[in-house]
């Protein structure tokens, strides 16, 4: 999965955008620094966060042809997700961000401690209401009997743990689960913490500032099947929100 940059400087100094493209491997950071023919140096930060890229990660695996490795990482973004939930959580309720993300790398090895975090940061923004919870959800599966299907934990352990070769269709079936829940809990802090979203958001993208050493810093924001940004309402079930991402990728970032 690769994207393709624009140069910004270029952009500034013609008035219009630059028809050359830079084509930059997707990194762990989400800060690409590319150089173009006219020898400008730029660093360019992805709007996206994390966990919205590792979706689109798994997405494209299942549509080449790979279920186990989309399994995989359609489960580190729905991981990645709970920690931006408890980051805007902890920011809406006036903690500065600095001291979440040195609190964070206590858990930061610990799936289940993560888990835990976003649990009690849903009770503690809903004054005790019921988190969401997708752990011992199962999905229909033509064709086999409820008390045969495994719940998602129980799916996901399978296939990262032990080694287990899902199906496209039972990787659907998984996925849709995970795109609903995210969506769902999206909608709540769209609904409950918007200002604090926008501040997670912008201290991830103001970590391009302390990398620039006098390069130019632009923003970009790239189409993702998970979004913050979604103008429109998403597709209803993970199914149908394929067929978008397989339209995307042939123009614009992934080749």
């Amino acid at each position: 999965m690769k994207l393709n940059i624009n140069c910004m400087e270029c952009f500034q100094e013609q008035g219009q955008p630059s028809l050359e493209f830079s084509s930059v491997e997707i990194r762990d950071d989400g800060l690409y620094l590319s150089t173009c023919s006219n020898g400008h140096s730029t660093i360019t930060v992805i709007q996206e966060q994390k966990f919205e890229v590792l979706f689109d990660i798994g997405s494209l695996a299942l549509l080449d042809g790979y279920p186990r490795e989309a399994v995989t990482s359609i489960a580190a973004a729905l991981e990645r997700f709970y920690e931006f939930y408890v980051a805007v959580t902890c920011v809406k309720h006036k903690v500065d961000y600095e001291k979440f993300l040195s609190t964070w790398k206590h858990v930061s090895n610990q799936s289940e401690r993560q888990f835990g975090a976003y649990i009690f940061a849903y009770l503690m923004d809903h004054n005790g209401g019921k988190p969401p919870i997708i752990d011992e959800t199962k999905p229909p599966l033509e064709g086999v009997a409820k008390r045969d299907i495994r719940t998602w934990k129980g799916f996901r352990n399978a296939v990262v743990h032990k080694g287990y070769i899902p199906s496209r269709v039972e990787t659907v079936a998984y996925g849709n689960i995970v795109y609903r829940h995210i969506y769902q809990l999206i909608a709540d802090l769209q609904l409950r913490s918007s200002d604090a979203m926008q501040k997670v958001v912008f201290h991830h993208i103001a970590r391009a500032n302390k990398a620039a050493e006098g390069k130019v810093v632009s923003t970009m924001s790239i189409p993702t099947l998970i979004s913050l940004v979604r103008g429109e309402a998403p597709p209803e079930s993970f199914e149908l929100a394929l067929h978008s991402i397989d339209k995307y990728r042939k123009w614009l970032h992934h080749v």
